[in-house]
C-alpha cells in the first residue's frame, strides 16, 4: 500500500545539515565560558519558522533512530571524525517530532535535548525548550500540490528570459550518471537503490583535476523514507546517515505535543534558545 508524502526526512544532523529537511534549522551553535565567580560555558542554537509543509493525512507511522557521521582523511592520513543522532517519529497523521542532541559536555554527552514537533493537523509547529520549560509555537502554511504546479508554471518564462542572457562561455558543466542498485532490507522495511556519480570537470571550481563524488540512497517508496544514503565526496569527506531501529507501530499522540506544564510562546521571527552550564 502506497502512502503519501507528509513529510521530507531531512537527515540533518548538527555538523553539516540544515536541512532539512527538511522549516526550522538551527543556524547558530555556540559554546563558550561566561564570566562568574565560577567558570559556566552557555550554548545557544537558533530556529527560525517552519517551511511549508503538505497537507495532513494517511502516512507510514514510525519511530527511528537516525545516526549520521562524516570521516574526512586529510592528505598526512588523519582523519576527522564527527557523529551525531537523533530520534525522530511520525504518526499516521503525518506528525513528526525530532529529538537531537544540544550543548555537548565534556566526554561528548549530551547536556540538553532540543525537540521539534511539527503537528499538520493542527497547524503548529513547536520548539520545546526543556531547561526553561517553554515551547516556542510557530505557525505553518500547508503546501497543495496545486500551489506547486502554479508557482512552476509562472517561473517558466522568467528561466526562458534569463538563459539568453548567460554568456556563451561557461564552465563546463558536470557529468551525472545514474544506476539502480535493486532492493534490499534494510532494518526489516523494503528499500530501493541508486548510486550517483558525478564528475565535476577540472576548471569547474579551481580544481586541476576532474573530481568525482559518489553518493548512494536507499528509499522504501512504501514508508515514504529514506533509510540511508552514503556520500564520498574527496573536497568533504565520506558521509553516511541511516534509519536503525525502525518501529512500525503509531507513536502516542502525547509526543507530538507540548508537555501540559510548559509556557506556549508564539513566535513569527528567529528564537534562540541558551543553555548554561557550570
Amino acid at each position: 500500500m502506497k502512502y503519501a508524502a507528509r513529510v521530507t526526512l531531512l537527515f540533518s544532523s548538527f555538523f553539516w545539515f540544515t536541512s532539512a529537511a527538511f522549516g526550522q534549522t538551527a543556524s547558530t551553535v555556540s559554546q563558550q565560558p561566561t564570566p562568574s565567580a565560577a567558570p559556566k560555558y552557555t550554548c545557544q542554537a537558533s530556529f527560525g519558522p517552519p517551511g511549508l509543509l503538505t497537507p495532513p493525512g494517511p502516512a507510514a507511522p514510525y519511530s527511528a533512530v537516525q545516526e549520521s557521521s562524516n570521516v574526512q582523511t586529510l592528505a598526512d592520513g588523519t582523519h576527522i571524525a564527527h557523529k551525531s543522532t537523533e530520534k525522530i517519529y511520525r504518526d499516521s497523521e503525518g506528525r513528526t517530532r525530532t529529538e537531537r542532541a544540544f550543548c555537548m559536555g565534556p566526554g561528548g554527552t549530551p547536556d540538553a535535548m532540543v525537540i521539534e514537533i511539527r503537528d499538520p493537523v493542527s497547524g503548529y509547529s513547536y520548539i520545546l525548550d526543556e531547561q526553561n520549560q517553554v515551547a516556542h509555537r510557530f505557525a505553518i502554511q500547508v503546501q497543495h500540490p496545486s500551489d506547486t504546479a502554479l508557482r512552476t508554471a509562472n517561473i517558466v518564462p522568467a528561466q526562458a528570459a534569463s538563459s539568453a542572457a548567460v554568456p556563451s562561455q561557461l564552465p563546463a558543466r558536470p557529468t551525472v550518471t545514474t544506476e539502480s542498485l535493486g532492493t534490499q532490507t534494510l532494518e526489516g522495511v523494503l528499500a530501493e537503490g541508486k548510486r550517483t556519480t558525478r564528475i565535476i570537470p577540472e576548471g569547474s571550481g579551481g580544481n586541476d583535476r576532474p573530481i568525482t563524488v559518489v553518493s548512494e540512497v536507499w528509499r522504501s517508496p512504501e514508508m515514504n523514507i529514506t533509510v540511508l544514503i552514503k556520500t564520498n565526496d574527496p573536497r568533504t569527506g565520506e558521509r553516511t546517515t541511516r534509519l536503525t531501529n525502525i518501529e512500525l507501530s503509531n507513536p502516542i499522540l502525547s509526543l507530538f505535543q507540548p508537555p501540559a506544564d510548559y509556557k506556549i510562546v508564539d513566535e513569527t521571527e528567529y528564537v534562540t534558545l541558551t543553555f548554561t552550564r557550570n
